[in-house]
C-alpha cells in the first residue's frame, strides 16, 4: 500500500505540474467575480445549490479552487466525464464564463451541512489515504487543480468514491479501478465522506 501511495503522489505531482502549464495556456484572462455570480445564478444553482437538498448528489461548486473548477469543466468539454447535462453546458460557455464562475466560486466557503458531522474513523482513513497529498494539507483543494474536499456533501463523496473504486470514474492519475480505494468497504466510504462534509 505504502508503494502504491508513494507511486500514486508522484504521478499526481508530475499531472499537477502539467495541469498548471494547461491552465496558463488556458488563457491570461482574469475571470470576473460579479459576472461568474450572474451566471451561476443563471445556469449553476438549479442544480448546485447549496440550500436545496433535491441534488444532494450533486456537487458544491462552493470554495473549489479556480484551477480545480477550470480542470473539471475541459473534463466535461473533451468528453473525459460524460454527464449529459454538464458536457452540453460545457459546449455553449465561452472560455471568459468558464474564468468568470471559476472566480465567483473560489471566493465562496461551502456550508456546513447538518446531518454531516466528522468522525475518528473518517479522520483515521483520511490520515491511512494520505488525502491531504493530492487534495492540500486542509483538504481545500490546490491550484494545481485538486477539488476541494472540505465542505463537500457527504452524499455526493460517497457516490464518487464508489464510481472510483470501481473504476467508473477517474482518480487523478490512479489506475482504473483505484488501487488505493479497492479495500474501502461501504461502510468506511461514508465515514470518510461524513468527515469531509464536516471540515471547513
Amino acid at each position: 500500500m505504502l508503494c502504491s501511495i508513494t507511486d500514486r503522489s508522484r504521478h499526481a505531482a508530475a499531472a499537477a505540474a502539467l495541469s498548471g502549464c494547461l491552465l496558463v495556456a488556458h488563457g491570461a484572462m482574469a475571470g470576473d467575480a460579479a459576472s461568474g455570480a450572474r451566471l451561476a445564478a443563471a445556469r449553476c444553482v438549479s442544480c448546485h445549490s447549496s440550500t436545496e437538498t433535491i441534488h444532494s448528489t450533486l456537487p458544491l461548486l462552493e470554495g473549489q479552487p479556480k484551477a480545480a473548477f477550470i480542470a473539471q469543466w475541459r473534463a466535461f468539454r473533451e468528453h473525459k466525464r460524460t454527464a449529459p447535462v454538464m458536457v452540453s453546458l460545457a459546449q455553449e460557455l465561452s472560455e471568459q464564463d468558464v474564468d468568470d464562475l471559476a472566480e465567483h466560486y473560489a471566493a465562496l466557503l461551502p456550508p456546513r451541512t447538518p446531518e454531516s458531522s466528522g468522525s475518528d474513523a473518517g479522520r483515521a482513513l483520511v490520515d491511512r489515504l494520505r488525502c491531504a497529498d493530492c487534495h492540500g494539507p486542509a483538504l481545500q483543494g490546490t491550484n494545481a487543480g485538486a477539488a476541494r474536499l472540505a465542505g463537500q456533501r457527504a452524499r455526493y463523496t460517497a457516490w464518487s468514491l464508489q464510481l472510483m473504486r470501481g473504476g467508473r470514474r477517474s482518480h487523478g492519475t490512479a489506475a482504473k479501478p483505484d488501487p488505493l480505494l479497492a479495500d474501502l468497504s461501504n461502510a468506511e466510504i461514508e465515514s470518510l465522506a461524513a468527515h469531509l462534509a464536516s471540515l471547513r
